[in-house]
């Protein structure tokens, strides 16, 4: 005898599971739209700390997602992010520190998503003929950073953890590519930065340089952010963006050799310092708790400095969007709400 009522749970098991599998493997395809793709201007750090967007370009992951991406080359993130705060682009890669002076001093930004990670980017050259040794020798030093940067937290943690406080240091204000000359010339006896600076300046020191590293002392993180506005009038774009990016994220762990040669390719770099930087860094889409953590212990550390005239700590999650990582990836936001 046939079991009509087994038969209609099974079928109606079987459409749920259906339904189920649709919803997933639709969530992360591109969205179909009508018309001309949506026009997008994305401003990023050439530095090498932005590898997933550096790939979304080179593969066109874009333009498979209906989106005219316009790439906007800077040296480093601290540009990057003004060209967006300026209006002059949609979309930036930045590192955590200059989100940090950016939300402090009342720019409308919100970060997307998190994309770049290491804690061996960050380090301090040195010059061994200007008696330096060992941190402690910093002391009493001219040192170079480029100021409301990733190098200059890393500077000041670096010199806290060996008990050395900001003021009992010269702190010079350069950018990445002004370091080389300056510490030629003598006019600093250090500097604080960020790759490839660190691995051209060590190779152009030779044995008169020293480096110091503080894997223990900060990881640094770097995102995707846009301005408030353009967030909110173009959520879909948002999730095309993000889209690109994780497919970049997958290329990146299953070619890795590949990805250092479109990478080299795409900012006209020497893929060798890639090759010899690669394993520093860990390259994934998403949104974690370490996140709000990190910017809530460097704004600490811009007031304790008076490094801000702002003397309160701000809401982080009021510039961090969920959204669009939540709905096309929602095992990659960790984040408490």
């Amino acid at each position: 005898m046939i079991n009509f009522q087994t038969q209609s749970h099974f079928a109606i098991l079987s459409l749920t599971l259906l339904a189920l599998i649709t919803l997933t493997v639709t969530g992360c395809q591109p969205e179909k739209q009508a018309g001309p793709p949506e026009k997008v201007t994305i401003a990023y750090s050439t530095a090498s700390n932005a590898i997933l967007m550096y790939i979304a370009f080179a593969k066109d992951y874009f333009a498979q997602e209906g989106l005219e991406a316009t790439p906007q080359p800077h040296a480093f993130g601290k540009p990057a992010l003004q060209a967006v705060i300026e209006g002059k682009a949609d979309i930036a890669t930045v590192g955590d520190t200059p989100i940090v002076f950016a939300v402090i001093s009342g720019k409308k930004i919100t970060t997307l998503a998190m994309i770049q990670t290491s804690n061996r980017n960050e380090a301090i050259v040195a010059r061994r003929d200007q008696g330096i040794a060992q941190p402690s020798d910093l002391k009493g030093k001219k040192i170079g950073v480029t100021l409301g940067t990733t190098g200059d937290f890393f500077a000041d943690s670096f010199l806290l953890a060996h008990g050395i406080d900001r003021k009992q240091v010269k702190i010079i204000d350069l950018k990445p590519d002004e370091m080389a000359a300056a510490l030629g010339m003598g006019k600093i006896d250090a500097v604080s930065t960020w790759n490839p600076t660190l691995i051209q300046l060590k190779k152009k020191l030779g044995s008169k340089g020293i480096m110091f590293f503080g894997e223990s002392l900060y990881t640094e993180i770097f995102c995707v952010v846009a301005g408030q506005k353009y967030v909110k009038n173009n959520p879909v774009a948002i999730k095309k963006v993000l889209r690109a990016l994780l497919q970049a994220e997958t290329f990146v762990q299953q070619h890795p050799e590949e990805s250092r040669r479109l990478v080299a390719e795409f900012i006209k770099t020497d893929k060798v310092i890639l090759d010899e930087t690669w394993d520093d860094f860990t390259f994934l889409v998403a949104l974690d708790q370490a996140l709000l953590v990190d910017l809530e212990e460097q704004t600490r550390w811009a007031i304790k400095n008076r490094l801000t005239v702002r003397r309160d700590m701000p809401n982080y999650l009021d510039f961090i969007y969920v959204d669009g990582l939540q709905a096309v990836k929602p095992a990659a936001v960790r984040i408490v709400r």
